[in-house]
């Protein structure tokens, strides 16, 4: 049986090499893009807020925007949890290429 797991463990090694790389570079974006969409729900909400507040805007309009600042706020949570699975799937790779 063990001989039978070695060629898939040949392959697996590269695979697992370019999943990390992937899990990295996805991490880095993540960081990075998770900043600016913070900042970008909070001018939003903000925004929508003091406009309502003002008169600017009718509630339909604020909510619209409200609605808009909150999908900006959780794009970088399910792109973590993207994340999460890549790491599983690395980590499973690399438990598969040990044993």
């Amino acid at each position: 049986m063990t001989l039978l797991k070695i060629p898939f463990k040949i392959i697996a090694v590269p695979i697992a090499l370019v999943v990390t790389v992937v899990q990295w570079f996805g991490i880095f974006l993540t960081s990075f893009a998770g900043a600016i969409f913070y900042i970008f729900s909070g001018l939003c909400f903000l925004i929508a807020v003091l406009s309502y507040l003002m008169g600017i805007s009718a509630g339909a309009e604020a909510v619209q925007m409200l609605v808009m600042g909150f999908v900006a706020f959780v794009l970088p949570f399910i792109a973590g949890w993207v994340i999460g699975m890549i790491t599983a799937l690395k980590e499973n790779l690399w438990d598969f290429i040990k044993s």
